[in-house]
């Protein structure tokens, strides 16, 4: 199973904005993200051991990237309250350059991966999706899958893949994972 893109950026778009969505922005309460325990033994094979150089950030990958284009692309998990694909291996992933609620000082929104005070989110956001070897959507959460988190710093190799309403998806190959604090 693999997600429409055009489907896909849609429905990223409807979060992140909140149309039509109940999504609650910064100061309104939240449950706080659990850790997770680690990646499966399918997550530690798609896992870079030493940190790419050379990663272009996501909003560079939306403005010049083109179609099955190998790239490596930088980003951080986020950009909705909740950026994860439920039980598939697929997340939303922000340009580095974006600035998450805990760090603008004294700001109390419980969910800073949702990037609400950015007023670039949509330009600088896109969806990642890890395939099997038959070309399918895994069907492992990406949390469970690679041990990733809210916030994350991601380097993911991967080939571009745009439809023909020229929206972008990442289809990761691998993954060095830089963790938040």
């Amino acid at each position: 199973m693999k997600i429409d893109i055009a489907n896909w950026t849609f429905l990223v778009y409807l979060l992140i904005f909140g149309g039509g969505l109940a999504i609650p922005g910064c100061g309104e309460k939240t449950e706080p993200a659990q850790r997770s325990d680690g990646p499966s033994e399918l997550g530690k094979s798609l896992l870079l051991a030493v940190e790419p150089a050379g990663a272009m950030n996501v909003g560079d990958v939306l403005q010049f990237g083109s179609e099955n284009e190998n790239v490596l692309v930088i980003g951080r998990i986020g950009g909705s309250r909740d950026p994860w694909v439920d039980s598939l291996a697929a997340f939303t992933l922000t340009d580095v350059s974006l600035v998450a609620c805990n760090e603008i000082p004294e700001d109390p929104c419980p969910t800073p991966w949702d990037f609400c005070c950015e007023p670039k989110l949509a330009a600088n956001t896109l969806l990642v999706q890890i395939l099997s070897d038959d070309g399918e959507l895994i069907e492992q959460d990406a949390r469970e899958l690679l041990g990733v988190d809210e916030l994350d710093t991601v380097v993911i190799e991967a080939d571009i893949n745009k439809d023909d309403a020229g929206n972008i998806t990442l289809v990761a190959k691998k993954l060095f994972v830089r963790r938040s604090s």
